[in-house]
């Protein structure tokens, strides 16, 4: 019997014997909030109803056709997480991850939601209650025992900052459940093939991209054409960070107008990291398949007759890999080797995406909705049983991971240290991350060189800047 499945008998068998990790007890009303809101059935003894969003989870159990590993359905979360909280009846929503934010936007503006997600600085001020009432009274999740509860990147990121709401600095819409942590993952038989060190703990990303540029071409003992390395340019600009390309940033305002200009663009233009990172970017590029310009070419990857040495492509392989190891598929697990993401002079490498629960402004019972969010993010078992599950890229955002199953695998562990102390840690990123987007979308499709790359960031910058102050008023 296959390890994730035997990890969920045990799981649903705990759910019944084991509380709860924190308590429900209610911390009063939060700013604009009710008490009392909907039931099961309408009458005044039933248990309260919360409507809770989740992306990304099939109404019914699927078995992915990559790894094999049967995935549980919508239904099986609900159960579970009724299990664990059994004085609330939770209905659980699922919507897909592509529009995401257009939907959780049109769902809160029509109230069909009491506690939903968010993921970075997206516009969740409009979305969601702060949280700062409850957290200053509960007796459980409180502002003076969050670092008792998350990692240290997780409770920095529990505060909201924003430069395009610098009015909500400070405030807190939403606890994080699940932090990202992607891989990169390689070859290990092509290694061989071509007699190049696989790699290794302290490697840079410039050592992997070298490695990769001496496996393109035709495999000395195969005889069939390989190539180095692939990637798309989707969250490629999260590499910047490993190049010290781009820079931390801290505000006790977010007003954008105090921004240092020379530090935090005008740097760009003679910058020897930037193009370095351009540079590398351009070398993976050129080691690619072809058809990375459209996102295709690396269809062979995970099976016998895969043609890439290293995939940089952390926004398809991550996920996977993770389903691979759940599965136990050892024909795949030994031969492709998640590695992660090395870390720059500053230590720091990315990205710090943190699914978060938050509770909408238009919730029915907003106490109810915090009791479950505060149970969610803290229970270990809700938390490891939504990983292994349904987010298997991810890590979790606990600080006491004892017992959780997805540490009996030794890469969780790699990751969970690496995260600890190299996640990256800042307050905005909005300045560079979009401009940066649309020019990796240039490298990739060969249009332009490094130098140019370096121009057009700085002037994507300068733009973003300009313009988002001028919309603010600023």
């Amino acid at each position: 019997m296959k390890k994730t499945k035997r990890i969920l008998a045990i799981l649903l068998a705990a759910a019944m014997l084991v509380p709860m990790t924190v308590g429900c007890s209610n911390s009063g009303e939060a700013e604009g909030g009710t008490s009392g809101g909907g039931t099961a059935d309408g009458g005044s003894g039933a248990k309260p109803v919360v409507r809770m969003v989740v992306p990304g989870i099939s109404e019914q159990s699927t078995t992915d056709p990559i790894s094999g590993l049967t995935s549980l359905g919508l239904g099986d979360f609900e159960k579970f997480l009724e299990e664990k909280i059994p004085d609330v009846d939770i209905n659980l929503i699922s919507i897909p991850w592509d529009g995401w934010i257009q939907k959780i936007e049109a769902m809160s503006t029509a109230n069909e939601m009491d506690v939903a997600f968010f993921t970075n600085q997206v516009a969740v001020p409009d979305w969601y209650m702060d949280l700062t009432p409850y957290l200053e009274k509960d007796p459980d999740v409180n502002f003076d025992n969050l670092s008792e509860w998350f990692l240290e990147p997780a409770v920095h990121y529990t505060t909201y900052k924003s430069f395009n709401y610098p009015e909500a600095t400070g405030k807190v819409y939403g606890l994080p459940l699940t932090m990202a942590c992607n891989s990169i993952v390689y070859d290990k038989q092509l290694f061989e093939d071509w007699g190049v060190e696989e790699p290794q703990p302290d490697d840079t990303m410039d050592d992997l991209i070298a490695k990769a540029a001496q496996m393109t071409g035709t495999n000395p003992k195969t005889g069939k054409t390989n190539y180095g390395a692939y990637a798309t340019s989707m969250w490629m600009e999260w590499y910047a960070i490993s190049y010290d390309a781009v820079k931390p940033y801290s505000s006790d305002t977010m007003m954008l107008n105090e921004l240092d200009m020379d530090e935090y663009v005008n740097y760009i233009k003679d910058s020897d990291e930037v193009l370095n990172y351009f540079k590398g970017m351009e070398t993976i590029v050129a080691n690619s398949p072809e058809g990375i310009a459209t996102s295709t070419g690396a269809e062979k990857f995970y099976t016998e007759d895969n043609d890439i040495a290293i995939n940089f492509d952390t926004n398809t392989v991550s996920s996977s890999v993770m389903k691979y190891i759940y599965a136990e598929k050892t024909d795949v697990t030994e031969r492709f080797i998640p590695i992660t993401i090395p870390t720059g002079e500053n230590g720091q490498q990315g990205f710090p995406e943190f699914f978060r629960l938050a509770i909408n402004k238009g919730a029915n019972d907003p106490d109810t909705a915090w009791k479950v969010v505060k149970s969610v993010v803290t229970n270990k078992e809700i938390v490891d049983f939504y990983l292994t599950n349904y987010a298997s890229d991810k890590i979790s955002a606990l600080r006491d991971t004892e017992g959780m199953s997805m540490y009996d695998y030794e890469y969780n562990k790699v990751r969970h240290e690496k995260q600890m102390s190299s996640v990256f840690i800042t307050d905005d990123y909005w300045t560079w991350r979009t401009p940066l987007q649309e020019v990796n979308n240039l490298v990739v499709s060969k249009e332009i060189t490094p130098e140019e790359a370096r121009t057009k960031f700085y002037e994507g910058v300068e733009t973003w800047v300009n313009n988002t102050k001028a919309q603010l008023g600023q």
